[in-house]
């Protein structure tokens, strides 16, 4: 049999071009994700001014938050004791040890790294092992390789997992669509020769030597698929990183790195999919009685199994549940992290239960086909109603690129929107001040005395965790910490003072929301034990409490008491408000007239804040953006390639029609009424499984039953999806016209 399906390769080129060309996109797609983990995984940061050590010791960016099994990374730099420099020296095997600082100013008494050069005959391994134990119970880290330059970007770290996490994410669920979609064109694929099949069956082939023929066709075909895929699939994941550099979700000087393991993934995942689907789909045709197998051939007559009632079932019922979950739990950004999930799971759902769904909805849809179509629009509907199982695998790419495109886009302009409202409305000053040096509380005063100023506030920034007492509403990314001016702050933050005051946040103190500080227990002259994010710890005493929006997860801190532990170690930013009696158009006139005649200054108003916010959510929605268009243009071309494949076949039937007097105008607008038909039921359940994700959502992340968003994306998924079932199906149609009609009814299916 394995001779039988290497002629049948040989023989029949085209029923098999359309596979073979999902397996190696579906692979590709996996391999790019695949690297994209790789890459987060190992956060490779070759060094540039380490470069020349053979060692370096930086401070430990690592940190586990007490009483859970979480591992955070803090935000800021962790530097070094300079002591420990000596002690490096001392190491057996050190030549030179040198205290680099690379970030400046650093504080007194540290340095950002110590690079260590071996003396002759000893490795880079053995050195750091002696190291190790040299500056064991230490908050320091040894780093070799290309791990050097983690020393010089610390911020890499923190890259990684949100690197690691997005790739997690988009591969998992790329790897499910691609697989998805290389099973549905193999089923297709074979489903077409179902008259081959059945003659085999009926000319003495056992169903055992029916499906090894199958599995001998599929094999060699995935292998060379999979193989040809390394190349794109490498350029890919390249191309896909460098889009995420440059919107600033990983930093330049990571380097992408894809080794063996994405390989190996996406060289399985595609073989699973290809030989798992070929299996599935020849399983009927080696199954059923030869004289069936004869009458359904033409008659398509077949049911859908048990295995694809649950597996479609499940999914629904998965995504059903991340939808409960997401409006009675989820809160906040996480929000997406369920909702992103239940639109695949909708729409490969409804995919699996194509076959009953497609049935239906063409019964439903044949009364306006007809009416507006007339003859062409009544043969449009038999032909869907009399091969359901080929229309319903026709209709399988439609609904994954309708539901995925719509649901994703849809859930990204929404997010958009609430955290545009979100910033609108913490922002209340009317201006801010940038300092290329650091700005002391002097030029605070200046500010707050010119005309028409009613406040201002130093502003710093950094994120941090509350240790003691235990804080069981703290994520791994911590409290945002925000530094502010006594005087200020209260004209300056988003807040309503519950208890205490904002003007006694002096010294070592803080302040924190009153729902946070019930549940920590404490109140006004209690204390906080916090860790800072340089590493540093800080007992602070709860001077004020406030009120605030739901998602503002802040604590006030004095700005001289944050400020030095951050890498910048200053103040570089003050916001200013305006009294009840100014313009902030005149306030931002006299900033600027002192702007001019202090070097080094600068005035943003509001409107440029909002544009450079609007910027920065456009930077980070591109990333998104990015790795969704690739997935819904794998299902583009899945469109494309299973309603070429499945016109192309049609040549015989065709050929039948036009020798019975049909005109090759009236078989295109059959084929064309046809094509209009399968869009609108694709499109249907497509939006179908968008909006079962986007209501839920919205109500959870906006309030609001419908999500943000212009209509023109809905129609622009729409005009998409609707233009390439079109164009699929009447360009093959009009190729395989071309043929003489009698030569094309003569041609075998």
């Amino acid at each position: 049999m394995f001779g039988l399906a290497v002629r049948t390769l040989r023989y029949r080129k085209g029923a098999f071009v359309a596979a073979f060309v999902a397996m190696v996109l579906g692979a590709a797609i996996v391999m790019a994700c695949g690297g994209l983990m790789e890459t987060g995984i190992r956060t490779a940061v070759p060094p540039q001014q380490l470069a020349g050590a053979d060692v370096v010791v930086a401070g430990e960016q690592r940190y586990d938050i007490p009483r859970t099994d979480e591992l955070a990374v803090l935000p800021e730099r962790v530097r070094v004791d300079d002591d420990l420099v000596a002690t490096v020296a001392a190491v057996d095997g050190v030549a030179t040890a040198d205290g680099r600082v690379l970030d400046e100013p650093a504080p007194s008494g540290t340095v950002d790294a110590i690079a260590v050069t071996a003396a002759p005959g000893v490795s880079a391994g053995e050195l750091r092992g002696r190291i190790d134990a040299a500056l064991d119970g230490t908050a320091t880290t040894t780093l070799t390789g290309d791990d050097r330059g983690l020393a010089e970007l610390h911020e890499a770290r923190a890259s990684s997992e949100d690197l690691i996490s997005l790739a997690g994410v988009f591969g998992g669920w790329a790897t499910m669509v691609s697989m998805f979609g290389v099973a549905s064109m193999l089923a297709l694929s074979i489903q077409q020769r179902g008259r081959e099949l059945a003659l085999l069956r009926a000319t003495g082939a056992t169903p055992g030597q029916l499906r090894r023929m199958v599995l001998g066709e599929t094999l060699p075909l995935s292998v060379v698929a999979t193989a040809l895929a390394l190349i794109p699939g490498r350029y890919l994941g390249e191309f896909l990183f460098q889009r995420m550099t440059d919107a600033g979700v990983v930093p330049a000087g990571v380097e992408f790195r894809q080794g063996w393991i994405p390989v190996v993934t996406a060289v399985g995942a595609a073989l699973i999919a290809a030989v798992g689907g070929a299996l599935i789909a020849g399983r009927r045709a080696a199954a059923v009685r030869p004289v069936q197998a004869l009458a359904e051939a033409d008659l398509d007559a077949r049911t859908m199994s048990p295995w694809r009632w649950l597996f479609g079932l499940l999914a629904l019922s998965g995504g059903i549940a991340l939808g409960v979950v997401t409006v009675t739990v989820m809160s906040g950004p996480l929000t997406s992290s369920t909702a992103g999930p239940a639109v695949f799971l909708w729409a490969i759902g409804l995919a699996l239960l194509s076959p009953a769904l497609t049935r239906a909805m063409t019964a439903g849809l044949q009364w306006p086909v007809r009416a507006v179509a007339g003859v062409s629009g009544h043969l449009a509907v038999l032909n869907a109603r009399g091969r359901t199982a080929r229309t319903a695998a026709v209709v399988t790419p439609i609904i994954m690129l309708t539901g995925i495109a719509t649901g994703t886009l849809y859930l990204q302009a929404t997010e958009d929107a609430v955290n545009r409202d979100t910033f609108t409305r913490g922002l209340v000053a009317d201006a801010v001040v940038t300092s290329s040096a650091p700005a002391g509380p002097e030029l605070v005063d200046r500010i707050a005395a010119l005309p028409g100023v009613g406040g201002a506030s130093e502003l710093v920034r950094s994120a941090g965790f509350v240790e003691s007492p235990h804080d069981d509403s703290q994520s791994d990314e911590g409290w945002t910490l925000q530094g502010v001016t006594a005087t200020g702050a209260a004209a300056t933050t988003p807040v309503t003072t519950v208890d205490g005051a904002l003007t006694d946040l002096t010294g070592d103190t803080v302040a924190l929301a009153a729902d946070h500080a019930r549940s920590l227990g404490v109140g006004i002259g209690d204390e906080l034990t916090l860790r800072l994010g340089d590493g540093a710890t800080a007992t602070v005493r709860v001077a004020a409490t406030f009120d605030a929006a739901a998602d503002y997860d802040t604590l006030l801190l004095p700005a001289d008491l944050l400020a030095p532990h951050t890498t910048a170690g200053g103040v570089h930013e003050i916001l200013v408000a305006a009294d009840d009696d100014a313009t902030a158009g005149a306030v931002v006139g006299e900033l600027r007239g002192l702007a001019a005649a202090t070097p080094g200054l600068a005035v943003a108003d509001r409107a440029a804040l909002f544009d450079d916010y609007g910027d920065q959510q456009r930077t980070l929605a591109f990333a998104n953006y990015t790795v969704v268009i690739m997935i819904v243009a794998y299902a583009a071309i899945s469109v494309i390639n299973v309603l070429s494949s499945s016109t192309g076949a049609r040549r015989r039937e065709f050929g039948l029609q036009r020798l019975t007097g049909a005109t090759r105008a009236q078989v295109l607008r059959m084929v064309g009424a046809e094509g209009v038909l399968v869009a609108a039921v694709g499109i249907v359940l497509g939006t179908l499984a968008s909006v079962a994700t986007l209501v839920p959502f919205s109500l959870a992340r906006a309030d609001q039953l419908t999500p943000s968003g212009s209509p023109l994306i809905y129609l622009g998924v729409v005009a998409v999806a609707l233009g390439l079932t079109i164009t699929a199906t009447l360009l093959p149609a009009w190729q395989v016209l071309r043929q003489r009609a009698a030569q094309a009814a003569a041609t075998a299916d």
